[in-house]
């Protein structure tokens, strides 16, 4: 049975985005081979932008993720539908979410080293640890990356976002209440969604400010921001 702590601070981290990028070194050639962006810096502002405008906060998206990325990353408007289906192609010979955002890692070392429960939460396919491990982001007990208290993989605990019960459950297990955590995530409708209906702060990572609704919820740009909603010195 776990023990509740009603004065524990829990951090609950989404993972594609946040803490693990998408490949840029696999992905940024497919985008220049059709006279897109050709570094990884501009393919990242590109991702980022096309991902919000695929799921804003308001009104419907304009488009799908994939559709979108082209006319964001620069390729000319003649090229568009072959470089989605190009990309699409890339993208699904495995996970592309695999490469370690440094910056992340250490505010998420910092946060531990403070004595903030830390809980992974995760839409994932039921390998998320393992990648994480593999990333030497972090693990639950001692490995390469950084030690949390738990990581919470969709597929294997059975709750998906942005159900309210997956934030909960991820909450109850490390020993928190909800009104001492706080979620960030980089998806709005299953982040930031998800945690406001579970009661839980929900903060959206947006690196470049992209949000449709900046005064809908609270924003950071990188994850050492989220110190100041954790009562920790920047």
């Amino acid at each position: 049975m776990t023990t509740t702590h009603p004065d524990k601070t829990v951090l609950l981290v989404d993972v594609g985005g946040v803490l693990l990028l998408l490949n840029r070194e696999a992905l940024v050639p497919v985008i220049a081979e059709y006279g897109g962006v050709t570094s990884a810096e501009d393919f990242y502002r590109a991702h980022c932008a096309a991902h919000n405008a695929a799921h804003p906060t308001r009104g419907e998206p304009l488009g799908g993720y994939y559709d979108l990325l082209p006319r964001y990353a620069g390729v000319p408007e003649s090229r568009w539908a072959d470089c989605t289906r190009a990309y699409f192609a890339a993208s699904c010979v495995k996970n592309m979410w695999h490469d370690p955002d440094q910056q992340s890692k250490a505010a998420l070392a910092g946060f531990v080293d403070a004595g903030i429960a830390v809980a992974i939460v995760s839409q994932a396919d039921g390998h998320i640890a393992e990648m994480l491990w593999d990333a030497k982001m972090c693990q639950e007990g001692e490995g390469p990356g950084v030690t949390v208290d738990r990581v919470f993989d969709s597929t294997v605990i059975g709750l998906n976002k942005p159900d309210p019960q997956f934030f909960l459950h991820a909450v109850k297990e490390v020993g928190g209440l909800p009104d001492r955590a706080v979620h960030v995530g980089d998806t709005v409708p299953a982040d930031v969604v998800g945690a406001q209906a579970a009661e839980i702060l929900a903060v959206h990572y947006d690196p470049y400010d992209d949000c449709d609704a900046p005064d809908d919820h609270e924003h950071v740009r990188t994850l050492i921001e989220m110190s100041r909603y954790l009562a920790l010195p920047a």
